[in-house]
């Protein structure tokens, strides 16, 4: 089965790994003391924030949806004299 990615995604994709990658990298220098590994859930935590911004600024949320626009309008209906009196 193939899955079509626009590259759209799949460069917010790239962008989120390299900060997420350079978020981890920096809170592992940062520590002092004791080499430490580095902060994994700020990591993925700011990798989602920054995926989810650009996603929204190059609005990729709507890509599946398609415009609906409404129809003409009716115009107004006429009744006759015989149609409004009841049976």
């Amino acid at each position: 089965m193939t899955v079509q990615i626009s590259s759209e995604a799949v460069m917010l994709l790239v962008i989120g790994g390299v900060v997420g990658l350079a978020v981890y990298k920096h809170t592992t220098r940062t520590h002092t003391g004791a080499s430490t590994r580095g902060d994994l859930v700020g990591a993925i935590g700011a990798a989602v924030g920054v995926m989810t911004v650009l996603a929204l600024l190059f609005s990729l949320g709507d890509a599946g949806e398609t415009l609906q626009r409404p129809g003409p309008a009716s115009g107004p209906t006429t009744m006759t004299s015989a149609e409004t009196r009841a049976p």
